[in-house]
């Protein structure tokens, strides 16, 4: 059992798709914008794809981020709705 704990906990993990989703929607935001926002630790090598503990945190407040987005901003950029 212990075997199976250590082989999870160093299992690589991905940006998933709500994060990738999540940048690229603040992405297209921000250059319309012209501001920037710092999502650094949500892009494909940031700090959140350490962990498996630590990705699905991250993953939650991705969906959560695109949803309060998408509920709460007018004229978002195609990518956020699709």
């Amino acid at each position: 059992m212990s075997i199976l704990l250590l082989l999870l906990a160093c299992a690589e993990v991905t940006q998933t798709p709500a994060c990738e989703r999540y940048v690229a929607c603040l992405d297209a935001r921000d250059a319309a914008r012209g501001t920037t926002t710092d999502m650094l630790r949500f892009e494909a090598e940031g700090d959140c794809w350490g962990t498996p503990a630590g990705a699905d945190l991250c993953d939650r407040a991705c969906a959560n981020g695109l949803t309060w987005l998408l509920e709460s901003e007018a004229d978002l950029p195609e990518v956020c709705s699709s």
